[in-house]
């Protein structure tokens, strides 16, 4: 079984400033000095100070920080007009009501701007969720499978692309009656992570009911290039499947067109893009949500009921039970038209490989025994994340400590929910659960890496000087 660090083999540690084990090239431009401090200041977490330092946040694959536009946003839902919403696409009406009249304006831009960030022919394909999580469940639970169906994904999904699947095949064999059956399987990546295309083909069968695929990893940040999930596309829809994209880690990074790509449901969250907690989406074509079954129902779902039955709205009423998150609307289409008019797409993208080489740069002469580096070779094909992994606990521990007590660093340790494929990968390493990542955003620094990665260079050089209790 092949492992995935990043250049194969692992070295001594004797000779930390050696040349790196594979040229790697020269930092990109990062954005001009004025241009990153006008955008930093717009985040006011970046204004705070403890032991007179400001933070070093790198944990932007978790969560981005937001700028005030979002914030202010939001209170004004709650100083101007805090009611309950009437802006769903069935029975959406005219109100005679001040603050509901003036919430559905702010509603049904906001559900027009989620579904024109990627490429929605139409308003009512966009169902407001919780997070992507929660997205993922509602089709896990939606689809009418039946024992023989099979979903297919990569050996590395995510937990919250992983578990609705699996908790599918449970319910089947509980229908089957056969506590064996296979309905969730899965394909190989490559060796460094990276996707496989020419597997992943070959693991679509007759009975392939979904395809579900994380579009951009969590992990060590590759991306399924937009070419080979067309073409999954096609092939699963000849098969009679659908194709299910986690695009969380995607949207907010570059720009996503659900019909260049072809695939029939997408979930992204705002979290991940400068947007409010709790705001994600569903995206799903229209004809297939009608098909899909309610999963949480009750409240604003219905359009009528009885004592003994129950009439659903149309999509994408009958998905959105109960109370919604009426600010974190507005605070979404805040965040979208900040990404996309105020930042760019391309400013991001290109923020991200310059951080993301510098510090590939920085650490990749570093690796040995100690630790290495998750993930390709190439800085571009990584995004803006970079993964450490080691078969010691202490050193990830004195790293994460180390910074957070010096320098307000704040980076990710542990497994990030993709847990199935560590363990399958790094078991036998030793390094499966002792994992540490630092992912950038366009409001992030050369200098910020540097800091990051002065501390890396000095635990990895004396590692028994700063070692914690594993």
């Amino acid at each position: 079984m092949a492992v995935g660090w990043l250049w194969g083999g692992w070295g001594d540690c004797g000779d930390l400033h050696a040349p790196a084990r594979a040229a790697v090239s020269l930092a990109p431009m990062t954005l001009a000095a004025r241009d990153i401090l006008e955008l930093r200041e717009a985040f006011p977490a970046l204004a705070r100070r403890r032991n007179g330092k400001p933070p070093i946040y790198l944990n932007n694959t978790c969560m981005t920080l937001r700028p005030r536009v979002v914030i202010d946003a939001l209170r004004r839902y709650y100083e101007e007009f805090p009611t309950c919403g009437g802006g769903r696409s069935e029975g959406a009406q005219k109100l005679d009501n001040w603050f509901q009249d003036e919430l559905r304006v702010y509603e049904v831009a906001a559900r027009e701007a989620a579904g024109r960030l990627i490429g929605a022919s139409s308003a009512d394909e966009v169902v407001w969720t919780r997070n992507s999580s929660e997205a993922l469940n509602i089709v896990a639970h939606g689809l009418r499978l039946e024992p023989g169906d099979e979903i297919l994904g990569s050996e590395r999904e995510h937990n919250s692309n992983l578990v609705p699947w699996l908790e599918a095949e449970r319910r089947l064999r509980e229908r089957s009656g056969d506590p064996e059956l296979v309905v969730r399987r899965f394909f190989e990546l490559d060796a460094d992570g990276d996707f496989d295309l020419e597997r992943a083909l070959a693991a679509i069968t007759p009975n392939t009911r979904v395809l579900a695929l994380g579009h951009a990893s969590n992990l060590d940040g590759t991306v399924i290039p937009a070419a080979a999930i067309r073409a999954l596309a096609d092939r699963v829809h000849a098969v009679g499947g659908v194709l299910v994209l986690d695009a969380a880690q995607s949207v907010p990074h570059r720009r996503v067109d659900v019909e260049e790509l072809g695939v029939d449901f997408l979930a992204y969250s705002l979290h991940k893009m400068c947007g409010p907690s709790g705001m994600g989406v569903l995206w799903g074509r229209y004809a297939l949500l009608e098909q899909l079954d309610p999963f949480i129902v009750g409240g604003d779902t219905i359009a009528d009921t009885w004592q003994d039955r129950v009439d659903y709205k149309r999509p994408p009423g009958r998905f959105e039970a109960g109370l919604q998150d009426y600010a974190g609307m507005v605070g979404a289409a805040a965040a979208i038209d900040y990404i996309t008019e105020t930042v760019g797409y391309d400013t991001i993208r290109a923020q991200e490989l310059a951080l993301n080489t510098h510090l590939t740069e920085r650490l990749a002469p570093l690796q040995c025994d100690h630790f290495w580096l998750l993930g390709p070779e190439d800085p571009a094909r990584r995004g803006g994340v970079l993964t450490m992994s080691s078969p010691s606990g202490a050193l990830i521990n004195a790293i994460e400590r180390i910074g957070d007590e010096e320098a307000n660093v704040m980076v990710r340790r542990g497994m990030f929910c993709v847990n199935a494929y560590l363990h399958r990968r790094f078991d036998r390493l030793g390094s499966s659960k002792n994992n540490l990542r630092a992912s950038v955003y366009f409001y992030n620094t050369l200098e910020e890496c540097d800091v990051f990665a002065d501390i890396v260079e000095r635990v990895v050089k004396s590692p028994l000087d700063h070692f914690d209790d594993e």
